[in-house]
């Protein structure tokens, strides 16, 4: 073996190495450079359109990610805070609680045949606070250390996505760069295609982001305006609640189930069944038609590959597999119609 082959084959493996070490660097960080790169792509015609006011790199990059800053993290902190009050409340209240009677309530004792034994046994236990509490801190003190866990990991998330929201300054300014030796880097691989396949991604990533959270959105709007016509208390954090949530399909019975059942304890049974239907009916149906619309105006993909790349995605990647998952499948299937056009027309 020559000495050139000798050095070219020890630059070959300085080169694997230094990559590797810089990806064990950058590990950590890896869902933040995603998030960020999401939010840029789907954003950039916004950053355009500043640049077109005559603003300069920075200036357009810092107007927009202040922008995004405030839409993301705001409603974020208020749904953080409030959670974390709330169930340390909940927390106090078990240690010390402060019983009194409990009313059945009126629905109760009007059930057939079952009725009137659920009602005595709902006195006895009322009456008997010893129990009822000891019942209560069987069930709720371990489900509220874990949702003290998940607002934790809440908060963590929203670090993640503060990062993200840096990266993204960065992204902006430097966004055409960035591009360019995108671009060069996949030529080799894909050649003639690198264009293509670019554009494919863009549009799958914009239309899928745009479909589910633009629906989820929707969704949590109108689940809100309902908690607010049945008087539910803390309308604001179960709709952003309900947000999070309705980007998974069906996920939203979460929050309306809960909801229903605790107005039904509170003898509110019209309410109760108010709440079921406006989301059984209304609320639960609106990404049956909305989320494919809004996605099928960039690219073609089919309602069952939308849910299978959601629900594929989020057990492969985690919560940012939901958007993965949808533009993946896109672009493969995109990808594919052309190739099939292509051997079509050789054939002719």
């Amino acid at each position: 073996m020559t000495k050139q082959q000798n050095t070219k084959i020890a630059s070959s493996v300085a080169l694997v190495l230094l990559l590797l070490a810089c990806f064990q660097v950058l590990k950590p960080f890896l869902y933040d450079i995603l998030w960020g790169a999401i939010l840029c792509i789907v954003t950039w015609p916004l950053y355009l359109r500043l640049r077109e006011l005559s603003l300069s790199q920075n200036q357009a990059a810092l107007s927009l990610v202040l922008l995004v800053g405030l839409l993301i993290l705001l409603p974020l902190a208020v749904a953080t805070g409030n959670f974390t009050d709330d169930i340390s409340q909940i927390l106090l209240w078990l240690e010390h609680p402060d019983t009194h009677y409990l009313t059945p309530p009126k629905w109760l004792n009007q059930i057939p045949l079952v009725g009137d034994k659920a009602t005595e046994k709902w006195l006895i236990l009322a009456n008997d606070s010893e129990r009822l509490m000891n019942l209560l801190r069987q069930y709720l003190l371990p489900t509220g250390s874990w949702l003290v866990k998940q607002s934790l990991n809440l908060a963590s998330e929203m670090m993640h996505m503060g990062i993200s929201i840096v990266l993204l300054f960065f992204l902006y300014r430097d966004g055409e760069n960035v591009s360019r030796h995108v671009i060069t880097s996949l030529q080799p691989l894909a050649g003639e295609k690198t264009a293509r396949i670019l554009e494919i991604v863009n549009n799958s990533l914009k239309a899928v982001v745009f479909g589910i959270l633009g629906t989820a959105l929707v969704q949590a709007i109108a689940a809100y305006l309902g908690f607010m016509i049945a008087g539910v208390p803390h309308a604001f954090l179960l709709g952003t609640g309900a947000f999070f949530l309705m980007i998974i399909p069906a996920a939203g019975t979460l929050i309306w189930l809960p909801v229903s059942l605790w107005l039904l304890i509170q003898d509110q049974s019209g309410y109760a069944l108010f709440i079921a239907a406006w989301f059984l009916l209304f609320v639960g149906t609106l990404d049956n038609w909305l989320r494919p619309a809004l996605i099928s105006r960039e690219v073609e993909l089919p309602f069952v590959w939308i849910m299978l790349g959601i629900f594929g995605g989020l057990l492969a990647f985690g919560f940012i597999g939901i958007f993965l998952g949808p533009t993946l499948l896109a672009t493969s299937y995109a990808l594919l119609f052309d190739w099939l056009r292509q051997q079509q027309q050789s054939t002719r």
